[in-house]
């Protein structure tokens, strides 16, 4: 069997541009080695032009599973838009990931061999987190790891986003204005990843997709996956969806991944098989619920409290704010779910920066809650405004959020990552009196809406009322 060369899902590519990306994939053979087939196609989507020379493509979209070689695709348009003059932002998820393709990148530069590069070269920056590669005609690269500030302040041409399936909204925010002013006037975003996990914190690229199949977007999309779990064991399948499969993905590998991943697993990460949004058996909520309660703006006055939700690890965090009317209306928003590796810093720091206007902040979570509290009161946050959570509360929470949905008193702001937390959880048990919490449904994650939960618990059952009314800094 050999491998399928085209994508199995291809939307909004338009014809006759094949061979746009001739030049940049005869240069790049030069340095990171021939091609396969497939990879040339995703850089004509990639570097396609109109009569005015700008990109036909200005949105793309790419979903291959991992260990096919999409790299070469990636270091292939980075080289070519050097050579242009383009000022290039990669950003990814993991800071390997980052420092891989930087290592890649910069070889062909610093090879004594390479005259003609050397005298293009400017210079090249190797600081961790500040790595970049700087041409004497002003293309320029730098590479980094996603934040919720990335790219701020900064102008580019082209936005590459690696290991797209990890990007929140608001790093995407953050990423997104950093191609409006680019010298060229010719922005380009460029999306690459592979269907989320059930724990993954990112959904940008699972709505981009979503609103592509829907025909609400114009993006570029292209995509090796199967369309159902199927059987596992069916090789067909697994060149069908894997374009390098006996190429450079050896299939003494895949045949281990088989052996050892679930089903469902194994169709997502090496079959690039999307999960269908199908109804959630034993959802927390009712079904249609939380939509009817959306509301176009946030609410104004009344007590603001916080609610921290950790994951089990303590790896992932959600953060929620709520108002409340003592006896009226309440709302709910997620501010954030962030990844903790770093540390709780970044959460205590926006706490800590509206402690003045801040009743209340519910925390909970086994791992990195007790950081957080003792960090708060460290930097002097008000004791009294710190509420443990316990599965007491974590029970009393939930009912509190269900039973404002049902009357109505609740509202919220459409928020991608909420809207589907709060759809998609599952009623988790908790004790043996028929108490329950929200528990991660397939493909979602609980943690959001369980801390708009504690958010609203806070408050609705705090009795400090802060005498500060102006606006938070969040």
């Amino acid at each position: 069997m050999k491998p399928r060369q085209t994508p199995t899902l291809e939307l909004n590519v338009p014809d006759g541009f094949e061979g746009a990306a001739d030049i940049a994939t005869e240069l790049a053979s030069q340095y990171f080695g021939a091609p396969m087939p497939w990879q040339p196609h995703l850089l004509d989507v990639m570097l396609a032009t109109d009569g005015d020379g700008m990109y036909v493509n200005s949105e793309v979209g790419i979903s291959v599973p991992r260990q096919n070689g999409k790299s070469w695709v990636v270091r292939s348009r980075c080289f070519d838009g050097l050579m242009r003059g383009e000022k290039i932002l990669y950003t990814c998820h993991h800071g390997d990931t980052s420092d891989e393709m930087f290592q890649e990148l910069k070889a062909p530069f610093e090879d004594d061999e390479e005259e003609e590069l050397r005298d293009l070269l400017k210079y090249v920056r190797k600081t961790n987190g500040k790595q970049a590669i700087v041409l004497n005609n002003g293309g320029t690269i730098r590479f980094t790891t996603r934040t919720d500030s990335g790219g701020r302040g900064k102008s580019f041409d082209v936005l590459i986003i690696d290991e797209a399936q990890e990007l929140t909204d608001m790093q995407q925010a953050a990423l997104l204005p950093a191609i409006s002013a680019g010298k060229m006037h010719n922005p380009q975003t460029i999306y690459l990843g592979t269907p989320p996990g059930p724990k993954c914190l990112g959904t940008v690229f699972a709505n981009l997709r979503k609103s592509i199949l829907k025909g609400d977007s114009q993006m570029a999309w292209m995509e090796w996956g199967a369309t159902e779990i199927g059987d596992k064991n069916d090789r067909a399948r697994w060149y069908e969806c894997n374009p390098s499969l006996g190429i450079v993905l050896e299939l003494k590998a895949v045949e281990s991944e088989c052996n050892q991943m679930a089903p469902d697993t194994f169709a997502r990460e090496r079959l690039g098989w999307w999960a269908d949004d199908a109804e959630v058996a034993n959802p927390a909520l009712p079904p249609g619920l939380w939509a009817k309660r959306e509301v176009r703006k946030a609410m104004a006055g009344g007590k603001l409290a916080f609610g921290v939700k950790f994951s089990t690890d303590g790896r992932t965090a959600a953060i929620s704010w709520a108002r409340a009317v003592r006896g009226g209306p309440s709302y709910v928003e997620l501010y954030d779910v962030a990844c903790t590796d770093g540390g709780t810093a970044g959460i205590s720091d926006m706490l800590l920066r509206n402690k003045g206007e801040i009743a209340a902040v519910c925390i909970d979570g086994k791992s990195g809650a007790d950081a957080l509290i003792q960090r708060l009161g460290d930097n002097a946050f008000p004791k009294k405004a710190v509420i443990t959570g316990s599965p007491a509360i974590v029970q009393a929470a939930a009912s509190m959020l269900l039973d404002e949905l049902k009357d109505g008193s609740l509202g919220h702001i459409a928020s991608p990552a909420l809207d589907e937390s709060a759809a998609r959880s599952v009623k988790r048990d908790i004790g043996a009196a028929g108490g329950w919490g929200f528990g991660d449904g397939p493909n979602s994650m609980a943690a959001p809406i369980e801390s708009a939960s504690l958010a609203l618990y806070a408050a609705r059952t705090t009795k400090r009322d802060p005498s500060r009314k102006q606006e938070a800094n969040f």
